[in-house]
């Protein structure tokens, strides 16, 4: 039973940090946007958050 709370709070712990970084990502967009020169740094931040949320998707699927 222990192994089995550790193992979920390590989950919710990951999709947490998940999270976090997907929202970084999204308020870094949001602030650099408007600014000239950015560009590349914006598609980077773009692709990221993408990349984070189709993982935070699939990793919720696969524990459902």
């Amino acid at each position: 039973m222990d192994a089995f709370i550790r193992f979920t709070n390590q989950t919710q712990g990951r999709d947490r940090l998940f999270r976090a970084t997907q929202y970084t990502c999204m308020l870094l967009r949001y602030l650099l946007e408007p600014k000239a020169g950015k560009e590349k740094v914006v598609m980077k931040l773009k692709k990221l958050e993408s990349s984070v949320s189709t993982g935070r998707k699939y990793k919720t699927d696969l524990y459902l």
